[in-house]
């Protein structure tokens, strides 16, 4: 090579430059060479700028997935991924709620399902492979809890699919835990049936004491309707029969014990009172505070109809309506106490029916006993408002007369009772008489109890027997009862 010429590699080749231009060659070369290298330090700064997006990336999703992973670790709800099939592959801890997490993985979910629940599952599961979208809302599903055939596990399932390029890998199962809002459903469900169809009144109130709902039962009772009663105080429905000590006691017991029940008197809407047996609560929140107030109430006119009934068969004869015996002593028992503490005096006669038993023996018993109704409803007709005609037996009755002292008021009664039963009887085509003996005896002159005062109107009836009946006679102290006679047992001739 000569000394003009310089030697330089350009590209992979050899250049030989004359002497004289090798300074522009050179010059132009290395030019070159650093625009060459001008280009890979960009390159270089951009490979390392998108190398630091993607470790960036990289580290977000890491991140992500690892916050992710925790929510779903420490999630009350129970996350399961499974297979397309539905096979278990994980879950978190609160899957334990079904069984102990290591048994559930390579179960299948169906298996675990209620058998009502399977059709749901498996049209869910052909839904997914087949391509379609996860329903929007979400699916319940009853879960068969390990151990027990009867205990469920109520699930609202929130449903995902996993895919790759179109194509279903898997299935991410969210299950939230409803049980409880099932069964308490169910119990209100229950409890509003029940409200709804019980015999006995419900009223429901706020704390307020306004009414919030009522039950059918209410308005067959009182004869509000709801439109009517919601949005009233209860007041509405009050007797006026109940002073302000029963209410203030009603109320001192809710407040001390919550709870109060007893017999009240209520007005219906047709103005008729009526008697019911009320249950009244409070209901309160976990810390005691009242929300509302719960009556439950039954109508007791029927049982109270039926007492009254059975208070008059057990006290009253059967043939005239007149008390028995039973009710009259229990009547001249409180009279004796009211005259003893008034000092006081009054009457008791005793009316033997003249002639009765030859009416049964001519005319017969039919006869004979609509003789003594008739004979009832005129002694009633002849005694004065304040006293009491009653049946002792067979034909003879007792009448109390208050007030009554001197013979002289006496004799005016007892002669308007014998004037009442002279009149002709007319029963069933025959006609005839009757008259009466009536015996007086007077407290506390003749007896300061109630079977001595019976034992001597007794005796004198004897006395006005004896007179030719028609008649009347007081209680001599001299009469004594013929031997083996009965107080209290007329003759009846």
């Amino acid at each position: 090579m000569s000394a003009d010429e310089l030697e330089l590699p350009a590209g992979g080749q050899t250049l030989r430059l004359p002497g004289a231009s090798r300074d522009a060659a050179l010059h132009d070369q290395l030019y070159r060479y650093a625009q060459d290298m001008q280009e890979l330090l960009r390159n270089q700064n951009e490979l390392e700028q998108r190398y630091r997006a993607l470790r960036e990336s990289y580290e977000s999703i890491a991140e992500g997935g690892k916050v992710i992973e925790g929510l779903i670790h420490s999630s009350r709800d129970i996350y399961l991924m499974t297979d397309r099939a539905g096979t278990i592959l994980q879950c978190n801890p609160s899957a334990g709620a079904i069984a102990p997490v290591p048994r559930l993985l390579g179960v299948c979910l169906g298996d675990l399902l209620a058998p009502s629940h399977l059709e749901g599952f498996r049209l869910l599961i052909e839904r997914l492979e087949g391509g379609g979208a996860a329903p929007a809302e979400e699916l319940e599903l009853h879960i068969r809890r390990q151990g027990s055939e009867t205990e469920l596990l109520i699930v609202a399932a929130g449903v995902m699919p996993a895919r790759v390029g179109g194509d279903l890998r898997g299935i991410h199962w969210m299950l939230r835990d409803v049980t409880r809002v099932r069964e308490a459903e169910f119990e209100s469900e229950i409890s509003s049936l029940v409200i709804s169809n019980a015999t006995e009144g419900v009223i429901i109130t706020d704390c307020g004491g306004n009414i919030l709902a009522v039950n059918p039962a209410f308005t067959r009772i009182t004869g509000y309707s709801a439109e009517e009663a919601v949005g009233r105080n209860p007041r509405f429905l009050k007797s006026g029969l109940h002073d302000k000590s029963f209410y203030d006691q009603m109320w001192r017991a809710m407040r001390t014990e919550g709870r109060w029940q007893g017999q009240v008197t209520n007005r219906k809407k047709s103005g008729e009172t009526y008697v019911e047996w009320m249950a009244l609560t409070c209901a309160q929140d976990s810390e005691g505070r009242v929300l509302s107030y719960v009556c439950v109430f039954s109508d007791l006119s029927l049982l109270v109809q039926a007492e009254r009934r059975l208070f008059h068969l057990t006290h009253h004869d059967a043939l005239t309506q007149l008390p028995n015996r039973e009710l009259l002593q229990d009547r001249l028992r409180q009279m004796i106490g009211l005259a003893r503490r008034r000092g006081e005096s009054f009457a008791l006669m005793c009316v033997d029916i003249d002639r009765f038993t030859q009416i049964n023996k001519t005319l017969g018993h039919p006869v004979g006993d609509m003789a003594l109704r008739e004979v009832a409803s005129r002694l009633t007709e002849s005694i004065r408002t304040g006293d009491t005609v009653a049946r002792l037996g067979g034909d003879q009755f007792v009448i109390l007369a208050p007030g009554l002292g001197r013979e002289s008021d006496i004799a005016l009664v007892v002669d308007k009772i014998v004037n009442a039963l002279l009149v002709p009887m007319s029963i069933d085509g025959h006609d005839f008489n009757i008259g009466a003996s009536i015996g007086c005896a007077l407290y506390p002159d003749h007896g300061e109890d109630e079977d001595t005062l019976l034992r001597h109107a007794d005796i004198a009836i004897g006395q006005a027997r004896r007179s030719g009946g028609n008649a009347y006679a007081m209680f001599r102290p001299a009469e004594k009862p013929a031997d083996g006679a009965v107080p209290g047992g007329g003759s009846g001739e």
